[in-house]
């Protein structure tokens, strides 16, 4: 994969001509640089509150923000979480839509005594995808369209050990089997028979593991605090040359590390209904091993959030019962564009939530609006609208009776 093609790629997407020959798709528009856009994790319950309650204890999920909090599961417990949105991209004068779709992250909580939980499931951690052409110019005068496909996508499987102690602390660990692919693919093709269509194809396959351990602690009735590590993970894999004329394939070693984050969070009762609720989460800049034509280009990512929920109640009207939640959150991104302007997105969320008739579940909705980059900044905005449903179902562990 010759370098231009890269810079040429990334160039064409922020610059996102609204005439190209293809759509463009793509978890953000910065995300197809890099390995995509950060998908923390958490219920739909936890996108409401704007990413900030790591801290929350009540919660019926088994994707919580923080894996302790499973152990308050009483039930087996599934819960998935999926991920939509649709935005606008503005460069200049040119704009585009965008419409997107996350893959489901699903887990499993299986209380194996009170307070014990073991979880496991599939998570994902970051993604992206881009399609998008524009005219190739050729000395000649022959026409041409230079094509591109980005993909990239990494996820893990966790295996989680969660357990209540003592009333009034809860402990996590997690062992995590993380794999992630990146594949780009390049192709000039001609208007004319009498030239062939030319291919490159870079694909980068990648895989490790890592482990994170949390704590919980209610250190009071209304005073909740919630701390985190995940440690870091070097990546190992092969990376896969292939040309239109097959002697110019080759293989390769390819290594990649993303380095330890830490986070903290707290919950605050104001009331017995309303609660506050904060988060922070950091980690340094990765080494820019394997992506060499970002250096000087990659710094610390963090993420600042706080949220306002009023919990579920037992009187009046339907709306007057069910929660309500608020919250805002910044994300500052590693990948900084141009060269020492770092990415940020800024969101303001909402959501509720009902629980599902005739049995144990809970169903949550959330919504965020908000902007990734900005023009002044760094020459491309994205302005964003998601919306996450999350779905938790649960059932107790009875025994079978055999018939007599």
């Amino acid at each position: 994969m010759r370098k231009r093609a890269f810079a040429a790629a990334f160039a064409a997407a922020l610059i996102l001509a609204a005439g190209s020959s293809a759509p463009t798709f793509a978890q953000s528009i910065y995300g197809i640089n890099y390995i995509g856009e950060h998908a923390f994790p958490g219920s739909a319950r936890y996108r409401a509150l704007g990413l900030s309650s790591y801290a929350l204890i009540d919660s019926s999920c088994a994707i919580p923000a923080n894996p302790a909090a499973m152990a308050d599961l009483t039930r087996v417990t599934f819960s998935l979480v999926e991920i939509m949105s649709v935005s606008n991209v503005r460069s200049g004068s040119e704009s585009a839509n965008v419409s997107r779709f996350q893959v489901p992250s699903v887990m499993f909580g299986v209380p194996v005594r009170k307070g014990l939980v073991l979880g496991f499931g599939y998570l994902t951690q970051f993604s992206g995808k881009g399609d998008f052409a524009f005219d190739y110019p050729i000395e000649n005068g022959a026409t041409a369209i230079e094509m591109h496909r980005f993909r990239c996508g990494l996820f893990n499987v966790p295996l989680t050990v969660a357990w209540r102690p003592v009333p009034w602390a809860r402990v996590a660990g997690a062992y995590r089997i993380e794999r992630g692919s990146i594949e780009n693919d390049y192709q000039v093709v001609f208007r004319k028979d009498l030239y062939s269509t030319t291919e490159s194809k870079r694909v980068r396959s990648f895989s490790g593991s890592s482990w994170s351990a949390s704590t919980l602690l209610n250190v009071h009735p209304r005073l909740q605090l919630g701390l985190g590590w995940n440690s870091g993970v070097s990546y190992e894999g092969d990376e896969t040359f292939t040309y239109t004329r097959a002697e110019f394939d080759s293989v390769a070693a390819w290594r990649f590390d993303l380095t330890s984050a830490w986070e903290a969070g707290a919950t605050f009762g104001i009331s017995e209904r309303w609660w506050v609720s904060g988060h922070f989460w950091q980690r340094s800049a990765p080494d820019t091993r394997g992506f060499e034509q970002l250096t000087g280009s990659i710094g610390d990512e963090r993420l600042a959030a706080l949220g306002v929920e009023r919990r579920g109640g037992g009187e009046g009207g339907f709306f007057m019962r069910a929660p309500l939640r608020l919250g805002y959150y910044e994300n500052r991104w590693h990948l900084e564009y141009p060269a020492g302007r770092p990415v940020d997105s800024r969101f303001i969320t909402f959501g509720s939530g009902f629980g599902l008739p005739g049995g144990p579940g809970q169903v949550d909705l959330s919504f965020e609006f908000g902007q990734i980059g900005s023009a002044g900044n760094n020459g491309v905005d994205e302005r964003v609208v998601r919306m996450a449903i999350g779905l938790s179902v649960a059932e107790s562990w009875s025994k079978r009776k055999v018939a007599r």
